[in-house]
């Protein structure tokens, strides 16, 4: 394409306390081939206290492309719906500041776009370590895992396809006026919900190998933890409020979880439900040791620290989950008031 037939594109940026990433993600945008003319960058930020702003403003004073944007609700769909009003592009390009993006990485969003006329494009993401550290490393390796995230295409490698969602969409800006913007109750999994009523619309999503980026996971247990509780969290939330959207796949830790408190309260009460309990953990344990094995070999790191990551990154979605079906009647009695979603505690890293 000559940049006469390129479109113009807003690379959308949400954000809130991401100092220790910020300033790599919007680089590695900005160092992309696209011309610099038909392109900008707005930094949606939920009211950062860590220095995040600070960062933003002084690649701001560098490169007139990038923009700094209050988002005082301070969640993610509100970032967005602000964006899509704020933008003036024909593609609005969805990232996320815990990643770093390929140097064609808008170019091949575009062409993908164009070619498979898909009203959402997205690529599969390579999981990086979030520090120099090996309990990192293992949670990377897990979190990349198919036993450890089963079938979120995104996570895995593959061939171009239909999707039912992707990473950090590139939309075409027609398709909020077609559907509609970001629901603004869903503090997690609005990206999953605004894609199924793409769906449902005729639109595609699509995936693919030519859209290059990594991202940077958690870096600590504790992090891999609420990160995974929220996520499990949101999950039944999304239902109860939308009602679709979601998998079987996206509750199967619950169950498992659902399970393990089943046989545990079963022991107290009988005793063969000990054994029941036992051979219930140990088949856990023997199958995650074998992934963990074949995960520490393919990435170079420990097979007992992997096996944890599984556990921690299991446990605490399935809780969330669990949690979250507890606490429906009494966090939503009005499923369908329009109640804006209140933002989670600052994330640990």
């Amino acid at each position: 394409m000559t940049n006469y037939e390129k479109p113009f594109v807003s690379v959308v940026a949400p954000c809130r306390n991401e100092s220790g990433f910020v300033g790599k993600a919007i680089e590695t945008i900005l160092q992309n081939d696209y011309p610099e003319d038909l392109m900008e960058v707005l930094v949606i930020d939920g009211m950062s206290s860590d220095g995040t702003r600070d960062i933003v403003k002084a690649m701001m004073q560098q490169d007139s492309r990038i923009r700094l944007i209050d988002n005082p609700k301070k969640i993610v769909p509100s970032a967005m719906n602000i964006a899509i009003r704020e933008s003036r592009g024909d593609y609005i390009i969805r990232i996320d500041c815990h990643s770093s993006f390929a140097p064609d990485y808008i170019s091949k969003c575009i062409e993908v776009s164009r070619r498979t006329k898909a009203e959402n494009v997205g690529g599969y993401w390579i999981t990086l370590p979030g520090a120099n550290t090996d309990v990192a490393r293992a949670i990377a390796a897990a979190t990349s895992c198919g036993f450890g995230v089963g079938n979120a295409m995104f996570r895995l490698a593959g061939q171009e396809r239909e999707v039912d969602t992707v990473p950090f969409g590139t939309y075409r800006r027609s398709i909020f006026e077609q559907v509609g913007y970001y629901d603004e109750r869903l503090v997690r999994n609005q990206d999953i919900e605004l894609n199924s009523r793409i769906r449902k619309a005729g639109g595609k999503i699509v995936i693919s190998p030519e859209i290059k980026l990594n991202y940077y996971n958690r870096a600590t247990y504790s992090g891999l933890w609420q990160q995974s509780f929220n996520n499990g969290l949101w999950n039944p939330y999304t239902i109860w409020l939308v009602g679709s959207g979601l998998y079987l796949r996206h509750f199967v830790p619950m169950f498992f979880v659902l399970g393990l408190v089943t046989f545990i309260i079963g022991a107290f009460f009988w005793w063969f439900f000990k054994w029941i309990l036992l051979g219930y953990i140990l088949f856990y344990l023997s199958t995650a040791t074998v992934f963990s094995i074949r995960s520490a070999r393919r990435t170079k790191t420990s097979a007992i620290l992997v096996l944890w990551s599984f556990v921690v990154l299991h446990v605490a979605y399935g809780l969330g989950s669990l949690w979250a079906v507890i606490t429906i009647p009494f966090k939503f009695p009005n499923r369908h008031k329009r109640t804006i979603g209140k933002p989670l505690t600052d994330r640990k890293t």
